[in-house]
């Protein structure tokens, strides 16, 4: 296995078969500690709605849902579902096999080896079980008292502590950190500009998840970094944070209820779906407070 050839690199921190990444930092005492966080019960579903108008990268094949009826007679009877579906639909996160540089994954793992049309023997979404940790909401819309942000707008490591700084938020080793943007909230008021690119975090910010040791990434937007147009001319964030880092991306979140609420600090649990192999997962992300 050879080193990534970037300094800010967590490969062979947690030793040479690691799958897991930066789900390491969240240790059994953080979860206990994250869990005295709640204390009115109350709980943020951050995910939006799974189906064909829901948000999706735009040049994947959208969500789609057929329901099947069995008449067993006398009134009685059953109904399914059948789904079709990228696993990066909608709310949902990447897994550590979601992309490579030089046919390496995270940890060092060659892809030639390791990714088929069957799926990832590494880094794949089912090495998560959950994500159960503290959950920081870092609400730069509000910081920068606009609605949202603007196309292309770049979020610097600056402008995470200063804004964590006007909330009173001291960010901790193992945290899953949220940006919102206010993006979302354009998502039903203008889907072409939604899908057209987005603001997000910039280049500087991988520094910084990396000096705080930060578990899982996520933001309102379709890929959590900045992009002038979609398809961008590049994703440098994505490959740093996953390949490099190990790090989780959450994406397409719902986070405007917990900012006007101003919950900036909660427990916050998410699985996967358990599918053998994959590349990603929908999810329902939760803020308990």
């Amino acid at each position: 296995m050879n080193g990534s050839t970037n300094d800010l690199s967590n490969w062979g921190r947690w030793g040479r078969d690691d799958q897991k990444g930066t789900l390491n930092f969240i240790t059994s005492d953080e979860i206990i500690s994250a869990a005295g966080l709640v204390k009115e019960g109350k709980v943020y579903s951050l995910s939006m709605p799974l189906d064909t108008d829901g948000p999706q990268w735009p040049n994947r094949h959208k969500t789609w849902q057929t329901t099947t009826l069995l008449d067993v007679g006398d009134g009685a009877g059953f109904s399914d579902d059948i789904l079709t579906m990228h696993s990066h639909s909608g709310t949902h996160m990447d897994s550590l096999c979601h992309l490579w540089v030089d046919h390496q994954l995270y940890n060092g793992f060659d892809v030639r080896e390791h990714v088929t049309s069957f799926g990832s023997t590494r880094n794949s979404i089912d090495n998560v079980p959950a994500i159960v940790g503290r959950g920081i909401l870092l609400d730069i819309a509000g910081w920068k008292g606009v609605h949202h942000l603007k196309l292309g707008e770049a979020i610097s490591a600056l402008d995470l502590d200063q804004c964590a700084a006007s909330q009173n938020v001291v960010v901790n080793p193992g945290d899953i950190v949220l940006v919102n943007t206010g993006w979302m909230n354009i998502f039903e008021q203008d889907r072409a500009l939604f899908d057209s690119g987005e603001p997000g975090l910039d280049m500087s910010t991988i520094e910084w998840l990396h000096e705080h040791d930060i578990s899982a990434i996520g933001a309102d937007n379709h890929g959590v970094e900045v992009m002038a147009s979609i398809p961008p001319e590049g994703l440098p964030f994505h490959f740093a944070a996953i390949r490099d880092l190990g790090l989780y991306l959450l994406e397409n979140l719902k986070l405007q209820p917990l900012a006007d609420d101003k919950q900036f600090e909660f427990l916050f649990v998410a699985a996967p779906l358990q599918l053998t192999a994959a590349v990603g997962s929908p999810i329902n992300p939760l803020a308990v407070v």
